[in-house]
């Protein structure tokens, strides 16, 4: 229900569209307190319970090793690190920690600055900010610990579903809305052509990328364990009966839409964030024998996705996006050459969690046609933003997160591991493509990061 509320409410960029969603987080970290020395529903350590039922570990993180304990360390970091951001501090602390603060906030306001102040150039967009990425922290440990019990193929399974009627939308929208969101409301701010629900087709992109090889990856587990209780000898009619059930054709159903969805958007970077993912899907794929059956099954769907592609999306148009991304890139330099004099003047404390834009209402210098409102690479905003006080902490959970998601892969014998094996992928893809979009910076694509990501540690999950 988060997914999805987050995903249709016009990806949770707007506020209205996020209140819900907040309450549905608060609620979930009440239930489950990721963090809470007691389980849920009043059960005790060492309490008697009917056969079957699912228990919840006291101590967090549940069989945790050390690179998940330390993670998680990290993320709760970098969320006291964004409050503190927001924190009235004496103007000469202020100074000290961050020299060039007093002079931009001064220059943006055209105001003299009080005698208290926070880090913060903007504090309504880093309480935004602060609000998004402490339900995404939320929405990991959370996912992490209910998958300690089971629920993963049913999270993907709804996953799945999500995208199938989120790809339907987008394509029916693009060819008949005319630049609208379903059909009547126009994005308030300028940027790339919306698609779907989302108000720039590159971060529907960046969704895309982490739910296709999710949803690779369980066809892989689904139609592998369907082949080990087939009936050996049979006739390849009546096997492919059996390996393609309702649930099989579901999934391939929504790869192959989401597939076309994204070729129909038209997003450079999310068609090299796709190809990167999966890439990395097949050499988890080849890393682990015996799916070489699972695995045509699943080349044919992907054959017929890109024909599918080809009917819906001239050919020769992606041909002419890519063949100007030259142009693109020489845009793309250019702001991070805007954006280098931000971080260079706040280093240290960064401009404020969520005040790229206001930030760059006074070092923007370009004579542009339009105004820089994203730095365009996520790893040069979060520096922006957050200098060394925030980015050490976020490099430091992106280290531990690959480190500890390469270990449960390793030690993972189920068919778990091809559902991990994609969440992983999907992550890695969108980790490519965040060099040249800030998909991340999206509530819908945060939350659809977040389950991934706990997919990816969960153990022992059903």
């Amino acid at each position: 229900m988060l997914l999805a509320l987050t995903t249709f409410a016009f990806a949770g960029v707007y506020l209205s569209s996020l209140i819900v969603p907040a309450l549905l987080c608060v609620a979930l970290a009440v239930a489950y307190r990721p963090f809470g020395m007691s389980p849920p529903e009043g059960r005790s350590h060492g309490s008697t319970e009917r056969p079957g039922a699912r228990s919840f570990p006291n101590v967090w993180p549940p069989s945790g090793g050390r690179f998940e304990r330390t993670l998680d360390f990290c993320l709760v970091a970098i969320v006291v690190v964004m409050a503190l951001q927001l924190l009235p501090l004496p103007a000469r602390l202020v100074e000290r920690l961050s020299p060039m603060a007093l002079d931009l906030s001064q220059r943006i306001s055209l105001a003299t600055p009080p005698r208290a102040m926070p880090l913060s150039i903007d504090v309504a967009a880093g309480a935004w900010a602060l609000g998004v990425a402490a339900g995404v922290v939320v929405v990991f440990l959370v996912s992490r610990r209910i998958f300690e019990t089971g629920g993963v193929r049913i999270v993907v399974r709804g996953i799945s579903a999500v995208g199938l009627a989120l790809a339907a939308i987008a394509l029916a929208q693009d060819a008949t809305a005319h630049g609208l969101m379903y059909w009547r409301w126009k994005p308030i701010e300028e940027g790339a052509p919306p698609f779907g629900p989302f108000v720039d087709r590159n971060h529907f992109a960046t969704w895309v990328i982490l739910a296709i090889p999710l949803c690779l990856g369980y066809l892989v587990a689904h139609v592998s364990a369907h082949q080990r209780h087939d009936v050996h000898g049979a006739t390849w009619h009546r096997g492919v009966l059996h390996v393609l059930d309702a649930r099989a054709i579901w999934l391939a159903a929504s790869v192959c839409l989401m597939l076309v969805a994204l070729a129909a958007s038209l997003s450079r970077s999310g068609l090299v964030g796709m190809a990167v993912a999966l890439v990395a899907a097949s050499a988890m794929r080849s890393a682990r024998p015996g799916t070489s059956a699972a695995a045509r099954w699943i080349t044919v769907a992907l054959g017929l996705a890109l024909g599918a592609a080809a009917i819906r999306v001239n050919p020769s148009t992606i041909v002419q996006r890519f063949t100007a991304a030259a142009g693109a890139a020489q845009d793309r330099l250019a702001i991070w050459r805007e954006t280098l004099p931000v971080v260079k003047d706040f280093w240290l404390a960064g401009t404020g969690a969520g005040t790229f834009e206001t930030a760059m209402l006074a070092y923007q210098r370009s004579a542009a046609p339009f105004r820089i409102n994203a730095a365009h690479n996520h790893y040069l905003q979060v520096a922006a933003e957050g200098g060394l006080l925030l980015g050490v902490p976020v490099l430091a959970a992106i280290v531990l997160f690959a480190r500890a998601g390469i270990a449960r892969l390793a030690e993972d014998e189920s068919g778990m591991y091809w559902v991990k094996a994609g969440a992983m992928s999907g992550l890695a893809g969108v980790a490519v493509q965040s060099v040249w979009e800030t998909g991340l910076t999206t509530p819908a694509n945060g939350v659809l990061a977040a389950i991934a990501a706990a997919i990816v540690l969960h153990r022992a999950g059903k």
